[in-house]
């Protein structure tokens, strides 16, 4: 049987791939008939590079972060399909009834999203910044760069190291920093360019001033929150809130969950804190007609921003899904068709 899996493993990237290139050329058909104004696709990018050569650097975990002219280009292309941009709080100040809407957010704090903002200014587009508060207040390179950085160095290849980062996501914050200070030394938090560093303090005061920027909660040590007790995510989200607020002057009603893991009492507790809008990285459209703006925490999904051609997978996600995402739902439909079956019997 083991012998077998990596075939089986091999066979399933090849259907992937074969959906992906399928939908690349039946969607934009598709989407000249679809109603697409009653949805609202959300976005989540993490870092942006000036350019390819920043990207060689190894700097930074990659993430599918995008360059300055496929940002740009990915702006573009949702401006030409009539999507209007809008912000979180739009959705309880009202909608425009004849455009499909887009939303765009930026998870951990990094100084490199200041590239984005001068594009976001350039076309008048708002966008949400979720913030990790503790690495700004101590210019702490993000934990999952230091991973990527040593290891890289080292020569170990990308599927090696997010075995590793992986594997500390099972962890709280505290345990990550202490196995990393092991690893790699006691200086191995700081950053190595403007590349993976956070905002500073007085760059996140300065874009929180900035009309189309709006500031949220990333808790303070970008903490999973499902590792932690009830005591210790409300005193994540509280803490983060009441720095942003010192250092700002705003309180955000916005939470990213870091790693987009949550839970029922997550989402309890989150509500309890007075937040009105919570981003999970879950992969769907967001059906607008059914948003409940009266209830007290309206929880939104998101689809992460790829480096490809935006021509292309933009077209998935406007029809509300990836690839792997469609490939998975396919297989459960087939399961329980042949379960059904079986039963018949």
């Amino acid at each position: 049987m083991k012998k077998l899996y990596p075939f089986k493993q091999k066979l399933e990237k090849s259907i992937i791939y074969l959906i992906e290139k399928i939908g690349y050329i039946i969607n934009p058909i598709i989407l000249n008939f679809k109603n697409q104004k009653n949805k609202l696709l959300i976005f989540y990018f993490h870092g942006i590079y000036r350019n390819e050569a920043e990207k060689n650097l190894n700097h930074v975990d990659p993430q599918n972060n995008l360059t300055v002219r496929q940002f740009t280009d990915f702006i573009e292309y949702f401006l030409r399909n009539n999507y209007h941009f809008i912000k979180p709080e739009d959705l309880s100040t009202g909608l425009p009834d004849n455009k499909p809407c887009i939303m765009l957010t930026f998870d951990d704090g990094y100084f490199n999203n200041t590239l984005a903002i001068e594009i976001l200014n350039k076309y008048k587009i708002p966008a949400t910044f979720f913030i990790t508060t503790k690495n700004i207040l101590e210019n702490k390179s993000y934990w999952w760069d230091a991973i990527y950085k040593f290891r890289s160095k080292e020569g170990k290849n990308l599927d090696e190291i997010r075995k590793e980062q992986n594997y500390l996501k099972g962890f709280k914050h505290s345990f990550i920093e202490n196995y990393i200070s092991e690893n790699f030394g006691i200086d191995s938090f700081e950053p190595w360019s403007d590349i993976d560093r956070p905002l500073n303090i007085k760059e996140l005061k300065e874009i929180s001033t900035n009309p189309y920027v709006t500031i949220g909660n990333h808790t303070d040590n970008h903490s999973i929150l499902t590792n932690y007790s009830s005591e210790e995510i409300k005193k994540e989200l509280s803490l983060s809130n009441k720095i942003l607020f010192d250092l700002t002057g705003i309180n955000p009603s916005t939470v990213a969950f870091p790693n987009g893991n949550f839970n029922n009492e997550v989402l309890e507790i989150t509500q309890e804190l007075g937040f009105q809008f919570a981003f999970t990285v879950i992969n769907k459209l967001n059906p607008l007609p059914n948003i409940n703006i009266d209830h007290p925490l309206i929880c939104l999904n998101r689809f992460m921003a790829q480096t490809g051609n935006i021509k292309r997978y933009g077209s998935l996600n406007r029809l509300g899904y990836t690839p792997d995402l469609l490939y998975s739902d396919i297989k459960k439909r087939l399961l329980f068709k042949r379960k059904m079956q079986e039963l018949a019997r």
